[in-house]
Order: structure tokens, then C-alpha cells, then sequence
């Protein structure tokens, strides 16, 4: 039962609802059952002028207004409406649904159902004082939970209004830096253009004092022959000479520019750098990332295809050992036998950049930001940076070979394709070897790729000979997993929700194993000489590169 709508007063104990909301004290006379409000006499009589589409509503006299009698004068039905029925009240209790319905509800939604109350005449039975007590404190609970999390979902708004800003902040950092780029190439091609304008002035003015001279010759010459009249032997020299001063004239004039078609200085635009901002849909990429949610069961695969990865400058067919996806999603790609680093868009599928190595790369992991290292088959490892284009920077020069490589709190973990894993700083120096367990057991037959684990605290060795091996951040051997459908393993990744997929040589398969209980999940699909996997957890988008092959396979997972 309504309580009243304002509570006790010094005079009046129960006030008229609708007088109260114009600010007017008087006592009520009536309750109206439907309403579950109190009414002063006129309010009564208006609101039974005015009866509603759904029913002539029951009034109860003041006289029954104290706690216990008016409870006793209720009526023990619902007042109720269905939503779906307006004029039906929802005095119908489904126990196989636990659901609460009106007549119309039953016979449509419930027909087939055996265990229908009507809570009139059951309500005795059916209901439970222990349960109401318990609902209300499980709505308060639940309300208290859901006032957090809005709190939170507006603190989330806050922050992603602010996050909104310095993206577009940074959009605007990236024009002005391409401005930069762009003034620079343009006081670069002034200059050029300056100097070879410059350079053509030079060549004029002096082919126009040559001219000048030849102008003076020619003039002294007619001078000396008009002077030579009547002496025969220096009208002799005068001819022979000017005869000299027309032919050097005749040749000036040959080898002199003398119009516009001649000579000119004109630009023109390299179009392959407006061709390529063309193909451009934005500045880079915009990403939503929320929190990564832990997830304990099998990917579907949506789609699968295949992505081109053959450049121009390629020297022979591809063979990508290793691949690492990039925080904006581009992917980079290991090309042993090309000795080169590859950059792909895989949504143009498209080839950004491409930059040479030294020696053949067997295996891609990210340092930083836009800071990757590459392990080269020349005991190497390269750091590149991803700005504009790929560049090299500093290199860690080892005593054995390097294949497998994660790195993870300035810590490099690096896998020699036999039987130990390294351990090295950032600086280069060793801080571990690791070969047997504590044992004296060896761990590894034939290393491949390694995988840092989604909680960052454990590291994931393929091995040829034996399966997956677990290590913690010290080396320490904690588990291996072996299972039927591990086939000479090669690649390794995980997906940041606690789960590493595994690939592997031959006739292989694509196993998608739980971190924390190294259980199979299951299988993703089959694959032929697998060489490297990796994952992007914003598109939920897997890769396979393959031995051999000018291609890699391309896997979008919900």
C-alpha cells in the first residue's frame, strides 16, 4: 500500500495529492485503490468525472486511513496494468516462466504452460513476506550498482571527451608537421629553381658580351676597309681580317640562343606525391580501444583471404618468417629472402613502405610506440623506428644466432633455434641463459618464435621437436604443453583476452590454447608450412605468413 504523498502534518495527517502539488494544504477524505493517492472531497469528485479508459477506479474512506484497516479494506487483487493490454490488469502469475501476465498475455504467450495461478485467488499461497523483504533489498543493492556504474559511464564520457580532444589535437600536430615537410620541399625546389634560373641569366649575359665584341669587331673592321681606299696592301689585311671577324660572328651566331623556345625554366610537379595522398582516406587511423575483456572460448573465423605482399624491388619470391602488428593496426613483415622489412595496409591491401636490411630477418617484436626490433640471421638485432618511412637505428650485436624475439619491460627474449633462450637488457648485455630446468632437465629441442602472455608475466617458446614451453619474466621453466594437433611449431602470438594461437610446419593446424590453463580451445583451420602468426586485438584479425609464398593468409575472428 501507497504510503501518503506527503507524510504526517501538525494538523493535517494525510493531505489531498493534487491540492499539495499547487501548494495547498487539505486533509483527505478518500484512496483511491488504482491511484494508491489520497483525495479531499472536490478532488475525489472530479477524479470519478473523469474515470479512466481502463476502469471506474475503488475509493476508501478516511475512516479506514489508519495503517492496519486500511490495509484489511484493500482489495487483495493487482492495480496493476499490462503494458502490451492497457485495460488488463495483471493478475495472472505463469510459475514455469516465473512471469507475471494478464489474461490476454496467458492465452497468447502461455497457452502451452501447466503450472498458471491467478494471484486473486492464490496470492495466499503465492505470496511470501520473507520475499518482498528480500526483493527490496536487492533492488537497493542493484540500484546502488547501477548509480555507480552511471557515475562511471560518466566519468567515461569525461575522459573520452577530453581523449577526443588531444586526438584531434594530434591530427592537428600531424598536419602541421606535414606543412613542415611540405615547406621544406618547397624552399628545396625554389632553390633549385633559383639556381638553374640563375645559371641561364649567366650563360645569356655572357653570350650577349661575346656579341657585344663581335658587334665592336665588325663595326672597326667596315671602318678600317672605308680608311683602306686606294692602298691596295692594307685594303688586302682589312679584308682578311674582317673576313676572320664574319666568320667568328657567323659561328656566335650558330651556337647562340635567340628566342624563348630556346631556353626556359618551367616546373614540373612530381605527380606521384599527389597521386599518392589521393589514395588516402585520412590522416591515419582513428581507434576505439576499451578494455580488453579476458575470453575463454573459441574464435569463429568470418572470413578468411589472401593478401598480396610482393614488391617491385623484390629480388626473388617472398619467405616472411616473422610479422608483428603495429599499434595503428598496419602489419610488418619479416622478408627473409628479400632481406627486407615490409610495411602493409591490409585494409588497402597495400604496401606503405618497404626498407632493406642488412641481413635476412627471421622475427619482429615491438619495443615501444613506433620502435620495433628484428632479429637478423647475422647474430643481430636491429631496431627500426616508423615515422614517415622505416629507418634502421642502433643494432645489439650477440655471440650466437637469433631467431625467436619478444620484448617486454626493457627485457629481450631472444631464442637461438636450438636449445637455449636469452635473456638480454636493453643495452645489450646477457642476463641469462636458459637451457635446462632445475632438473638438469633440457627444456628445448628446436626453438622457434616467442609470445609474451596477456598478463605480461609469462613467455610463450614454440619448439619444432616438442610444443609450446612456458617460462616466467626469470626464465624459470613452468610447463609444457603438448597436444595431438601440434605439428612441428613455428609461429606464436597471443590475443591480449588470454589466449595464444599456434601454427606450425606441414600439414599444420591454427590451435587456439587458454594462457592461464594451457587447454586446447580448439581448432581455427589448417594450414601449409606456417612460418609466423599474429594477431590484432582491435579488429580481432589474425595472420599467417607461409614459407615460400608471395602471400599471407588472412583471418577476421569474431
Amino acid at each position: 500500500m501507497a504510503t501518503s504523498c506527503s507524510g504526517s502534518d501538525e494538523f493535517v495527517n494525510f493531505k489531498c495529492c493534487l491540492c499539495e502539488k499547487k501548494h495547498i494544504v487539505k486533509e483527505a477524505d478518500t484512496y483511491c485503490v488504482e491511484c494508491q493517492d489520497y483525495y479531499c472531497s472536490p478532488c475525489t469528485d472530479l477524479h470519478k468525472m473523469f474515470p479512466s479508459a481502463m476502469g471506474v477506479h475503488q475509493f476508501i474512506d478516511k475512516s479506514s486511513f489508519n495503517t492496519v484497516s486500511l490495509q484489511k479494506s484493500l482489495p487483495s487483487f493487482p492495480v496493476e496494468r499490462c503494458e502490451a493490454h492497457k485495460t488488463k490488469l495483471l493478475d495472472m502469475y505463469c510459475a514455469d516462466h516465473d512471469d507475471i501476465a494478464c489474461a490476454t498475455c496467458i492465452a497468447i504467450k502461455h497457452r502451452t504452460c501447466q503450472n498458471i495461478h491467478s494471484v486473486p485467488d492464490e496470492v495466499d499461497t503465492l505470496y511470501q513476506k520473507t520475499e518482498v523483504e528480500d526483493i527490496k533489498q536487492e533492488l537497493l543493492r542493484i540500484n546502488t550498482k547501477m548509480e555507480d556504474m552511471e557515475k562511471a559511464k560518466k566519468l567515461l564520457i569525461k575522459e573520452l571527451n577530453a581523449q577526443k580532444e588531444k586526438a584531434a589535437e594530434s591530427i592537428r600536430q600531424f598536419r602541421k608537421e606535414m606543412e613542415e615537410i611540405l615547406d621544406t620541399l618547397e624552399m628545396a625546389t625554389i632553390i633549385t629553381l633559383e639556381e638553374m634560373h640563375k645559371n641561364a641569366i649567366e650563360k645569356l649575359e655572357n653570350e650577349n658580351n661575346k656579341l657585344q665584341k663581335h658587334i665592336n669587331e665588325l663595326k672597326l673592321s667596315s671602318q678600317n676597309l672605308t680608311k683602306s681606299a686606294g692602298n691596295k696592301a692594307q685594303e688586302f689585311v682589312a679584308v682578311k681580317k674582317s673576313r676572320k671577324y664574319i666568320n667568328e660572328a657567323n659561328e656566335a651566331e650558330a651556337a647562340s640562343v635567340t628566342n624563348s623556345s630556346d631556353v626556359k625554366v618551367e616546373f614540373n610537379a612530381d605527380l606521384t606525391m599527389i597521386n599518392a595522398l589521393k589514395d588516402f582516406k585520412t590522416f591515419g587511423f582513428v581507434s576505439l580501444s576499451e578494455s580488453e575483456k579476458m575470453r575463454d572460448k573459441l574464435y569463429d573465423v568470418k572470413s578468411k583471404k589472401l593478401v598480396n605482399i610482393k614488391h617491385e624491388n623484390d629480388r626473388t619470391a617472398c619467405n616472411v618468417y616473422g610479422s608483428c602488428f603495429t599499434d595503428n593496426g598496419l602489419l610488418l613483415l619479416a622478408d627473409h629472402r628479400n632481406k627486407a622489412l615490409k610495411l602493409i595496409d591490409l585494409s588497402s591491401e597495400s604496401m606503405i613502405d618497404r626498407l632493406d636490411l642488412d641481413a635476412s630477418p627471421l622475427s619482429i617484436c615491438q619495443k615501444g610506440k613506433n620502435e620495433f626490433a628484428i632479429s637478423l640471421n647475422n647474430q643481430t638485432i636491429q631496431f627500426v623506428s616508423m615515422g614517415n618511412k622505416l629507418k634502421t637505428t642502433k643494432q645489439l650485436k650477440v655471440d650466437h644466432y637469433c631467431h625467436g624475439l619478444a620484448c617486454r619491460d626493457d627485457k629481450l627474449f631472444i631464442s637461438d633455434q636450438r636449445t637455449s633462450v636469452y635473456i638480454y637488457d636493453i643495452n645489450g648485455s646477457m642476463l641469462r641463459k636458459i637451457t635446462f630446468d632445475k632438473q638438469g632437465k633440457a627444456i628445448f629441442g628446436s626453438n622457434r618464435h616467442i609470445s609474451v602472455s596477456s598478463d605480461d608475466k609469462m613467455i610463450f617458446v614454440t619448439d619444432y621437436c616438442i610444443g609450446v614451453i612456458v617460462l616466467d619474466f626469470e626464465g624459470n621453466h613452468k610447463t609444457t604443453i603438448i597436444d595431438p594437433d601440434f605439428v612441428s611449431l613455428q609461429g606464436v602470438c597471443t590475443d591480449k583476452r588470454g589466449n595464444i594461437f599456434v601454427c606450425g610446419w606441414g600439414q599444420s593446424k591454427i590451435v587456439q590454447i587458454n594462457e592461464n590453463s594451457s587447454a586446447k580451445l580448439g581448432v581455427l583451420g589448417d594450414v601449409w608450412n606456417s612460418r609466423s602468426a599474429s594477431f590484432n586485438s582491435q579488429q580481432n584479425r589474425l595472420v599467417v605468413t607461409i614459407n615460400n609464398s608471395d602471400k599471407i593468409e588472412v583471418y577476421d575472428l569474431a
